[in-house]
């Protein structure tokens, strides 16, 4: 059996990935990565993806093996081939998501040394074409790039972070929140802040805009002031011609209504799990 590993060519993968990845997975990935692949006699049995989120952490995500070589430990040999290139890279921790009800996914990352670290929802919303009924009751604009590391520190100490132990989303991989992180978000006009201009930070959304969704990875503050910065959000999309928003949440958190239900992400309808390992 035969390890090949190099750069992901964007929207290729070795296996069908339609039972290891969300659909939206490629579109919504924040940095690239490596497709590590096991081959026999020139046939891919296995593949695994491996991102560096950051200097020393790594994601890996996708873990796949052809149906008629399952349970002939094909899946750890994967991760632990994933954990030796994130090792080369200066990785010190390895993290995954796994959908709550995917037990067997579970099995498999506990058994590799993985321990669950913190739970997520992924909730999502239509936006209609009529007005967007919430109360705009803070001050929301956009984040200057100075101001990284006083919307960091608000971030820090918020709810939505306690919860998460630290890390965010940003497509579906989580990482540290680091000051550099949102100080390039906030570059790309991509952090909103609520709260007076020469005031303190009352409260932070982080949010992408994509072609298929309007993406908000974080958000905390007051209930009033996560509202008026969903509003925001889903008037840009608006904008952009996108009417789909969608949200990564603690779980429990309760949303403001926009224009429809908050629904479950049909990948995750449970929430996700993210498993944590030292390397």
């Amino acid at each position: 059996m035969q390890v090949h590993s190099g750069p992901l060519v964007r929207g290729a993968v070795a296996l069908d990935p339609g039972t290891a990845l969300p659909p939206e997975w490629d579109a919504w990935a924040e940095e690239p990565a490596h497709q590590v692949v096991l081959t026999e006699d020139d046939t891919v049995v296995g593949a695994v993806h491996v991102a560096l989120v950051s200097a020393e952490e790594a994601w890996l995500e996708g873990v796949r093996v052809r149906a008629d070589r399952q349970g002939q430990g094909i899946g750890r040999r994967l991760v632990a081939e994933a954990e030796a290139l994130a090792r080369r890279y200066g990785a010190g921790v390895a993290r995954t998501a796994v959908p709550v009800h995917e037990y067997a996914a579970q099995a498999v990352a506990e058994r590799a040394g993985y321990r669950p670290v913190t739970r997520a929802q992924v909730r999502e919303t239509r936006l209609g074409a009529g007005p967007i009924d919430v109360p705009y009751d803070a001050h929301v604009r956009p984040a200057h790039p100075e101001e990284a590391a006083a919307i960091a520190r608000r971030l820090q100490g918020g709810e939505t972070l306690r919860a998460w132990a630290g890390l965010t989303p940003l497509g579906w991989r989580f990482r540290t929140l680091l000051v550099p992180m949102v100080k390039g978000l906030a570059r790309d006009g991509r952090v909103l802040r609520t709260g007076e201009p020469a005031g303190p930070v009352e409260g932070a959304a982080l949010f992408a805009l994509h072609r298929d969704a309007a993406v908000v990875c974080l958000v905390d503050g007051p209930p009033s002031h996560v509202a008026a910065m969903l509003g925001v959000v889903a008037e840009r999309a608006r904008a952009h011609q996108v009417h789909r928003l969608v949200v990564f949440t603690p779980e429990g958190l309760p949303l403001p209504r926009l224009d429809g239900e908050w629904t479950p992400h049909p990948w995750c309808p449970d929430g996700l799990l993210i498993v944590s390992k030292e390397l």
